[in-house]
């Protein structure tokens, strides 16, 4: 699955980089965290309104190491944490999708750190083992996975208070997202965004430089950016007897830096999906499956690294089947010179429409 092995050569060349490096502060402390999520289960297929609301709830223990280099600020301008994290999770509906235990890498990367409240993203990698597969028999209920091993994928945001210069107070707020890539069905997976709270603390004490005491944040070179973007995935629309539809659609984007890290864009997109061509066919109508959004948002530009949030607005929509607006997120990472690979999640409010990954050109 491509969308998993980027994250994975991402969060292993983040690493690598950073360890490099032993000019700066020469400072990687370790550090251990325990957290406890609150979370909501999204029907998002109508496949699974026969389930009752589900809450799920977890607890999570984390190790990590706080990448506080020079070749950490100069790939991200911020001093991320590279970790793992292991879970155990209740889904709130143990006749039918039983419980799950997971374990994934991390890659958090933290602004503001010289400040006592600061921010931070995190992006996540890993696997789950689930008790209670599908079975047409025993369990015919849980269309949501039918192996005990799947994949977890996580996107969010947090803030970090520091009470002291060991213990910190956190509050994080994700979207989850578990499939077993489409190798065996029923797989309708599990989506969920969560809200997390959590203490961590470092073995030792830990000292953050001050950012504008090591040089003053300078403009981007480039404070324009115009992006081309092909993306391919797979749409977990349930339309007759299949579940799993191929999508792919081409984007352009201009963004332009606004202060700091920031920068505001517009842009278009073209998406073909083959889950509304079975619709159509199936209502026996000559529309278009086709559609075409215009979509603005704002970039969070973190040296090769960049994470997007985007609202689009359908133009052309000849089968008119989802709400008018929706939203994007976004993960990039530049391997070379201009070039770029990432993944995103698009999604109608709660509701996710499917994960792509994409391969672009920025000039």
């Amino acid at each position: 699955m491509n969308k998993f092995s980027f994250l994975i050569v991402f969060l292993a060349t983040f690493g690598l980089q950073a360890q490099k490096d032993s000019t700066f502060v020469d400072s990687r402390p370790t550090v251990l965290g325990i957290s406890f999520d609150y979370a909501a289960l999204l029907k998002h297929t109508d496949f699974l309104r026969e389930l009752d609301d589900s809450y799920p709830v977890a607890i999570r223990l984390d190790w990590s190491k706080h990448l506080i280099t020079k070749k950490s600020w100069d790939f991200c301008n911020c001093f991320p944490r590279v970790g793992v994290s292991v879970a155990y999770w209740n889904w709130d509906s143990p006749d039918v999708l039983g419980s799950g235990f997971s374990a994934l890498g991390y890659l958090e990367p933290y602004m503001r750190t010289h400040k006592r409240t600061n921010f931070f993203f995190r992006a996540g990698l890993g696997g789950v083992y689930l008790t209670d597969p599908y079975d047409e028999v025993s369990n015919p209920l849980n269309l949501s996975y039918s192996t005990r091993l799947a994949y977890f994928l996580l996107v969010g945001a947090g803030v970090n208070y520091r009470i002291t210069d060991k213990l910190n107070l956190r509050l994080a707020a994700k979207y989850n997202h578990i499939s077993n890539g489409g190798k065996q069905t029923p797989n309708k997976g599990l989506n969920f965004p969560s809200l997390s709270v959590g203490l961590n603390t470092s073995l030792t004490p830990i000292s953050f430089p001050e950012v504008r005491k090591n040089g003053k944040r300078e403009p981007p070179e480039q404070r324009k950016r115009i992006t081309l973007t092909h993306f391919s995935g797979w749409s977990n629309a349930n339309v007759g007897d299949k579940d799993k539809f191929y999508v792919f659609g081409l984007a352009a984007n201009y963004s332009r830096w606004i202060g700091g890290r920031s920068a505001l864009t517009i842009g278009t997109e073209w998406i073909a999906d083959y889950s509304r061509r079975e619709k159509i066919k199936l209502a026996g109508t000559d529309d278009s499956f086709h559609q075409g959004a215009v979509l603005a948002g704002h970039e969070f530009w973190l040296g090769r690294v960049t994470f997007s949030q985007q609202f689009g607005l359908y133009y052309y929509r000849d089968f008119r089947d989802t709400d008018d607006v929706y939203q994007r997120y976004g993960l990039t990472y530049e391997f070379v010179k201009n070039i770029f690979v990432g993944m995103n999640l698009k999604a109608h409010g709660h509701v996710a429409d499917f994960f792509d990954f994409r391969l672009g050109y920025r000039f």
